[in-house]
């Protein structure tokens, strides 16, 4: 709209006003400004921390059983852990270190002969979140706004852009006219 179809705009809700005494009239335009002024009101610096996610390629081993343990190697390890145990004690005492002797030499060729080994390897994507710190200026200005349309009508308001004098800003405005 032109700054003549913005006067007739007026003009015809000051006219509406004028005829109805005790009534009142709000109406929302759209009107183009001009910006005249900006003021620097603060700047502020905010730190901020942006997620970086970085990911490799990594090799992870996988383990698997050495074979089972041969029905010699217990055997062996129950009759050297048997002559081990007869070495200890005397009487009834000899007996029961020879058995226990026995019994855990056999554990131990039985545990060993079953240990796990490396048998190969698979690849696997490994991910992990780093934090890059940065610090953010902030800046809120006091923006006045000539209104052309309306003459001699300036408006003022806070925002967080500072735009430069001369800028074409769009404003929703309300105006409200009440006879007095």
């Amino acid at each position: 709209m032109n700054k003549l179809a913005y006067g007739i705009i007026l003009t015809t809700i000051l006219f509406a006003q004028s005829v109805f005494a005790e009534s009142r009239t709000d109406t929302v335009i759209n009107v183009d400004g001009y910006v005249v002024d900006t003021q620097t009101l603060t700047v502020k610096t905010q730190l901020v921390e942006t997620p970086i996610r970085t990911c490799n390629i990594v090799n992870v081993p996988i383990y698997g059983n050495t074979g089972k343990t041969q029905t010699g190697e217990v055997l062996g390890g129950a009759i050297i852990g048997g002559i081990l145990g007869n070495q200890v004690g005397g009487g009834k005492g000899k007996d029961a270190a020879t058995i226990l002797g026995a019994i855990l030499g056999a554990d131990f060729a039985n545990k060993k002969g079953g240990q796990q080994k490396i048998v190969g390897y698979k690849q696997v994507e490994q991910c992990e979140v780093t934090y890059e710190k940065t610090y953010q200026t902030i800046t809120r200005c006091d923006v006045t706004v000539s209104i052309p349309a309306i003459k001699g009508v300036t408006h003022t308001y806070v925002t967080d852009t500072c735009p430069a004098n001369n800028t074409k800003v769009k404003l929703v405005t309300s105006l409200s006219i009440q006879r007095r």
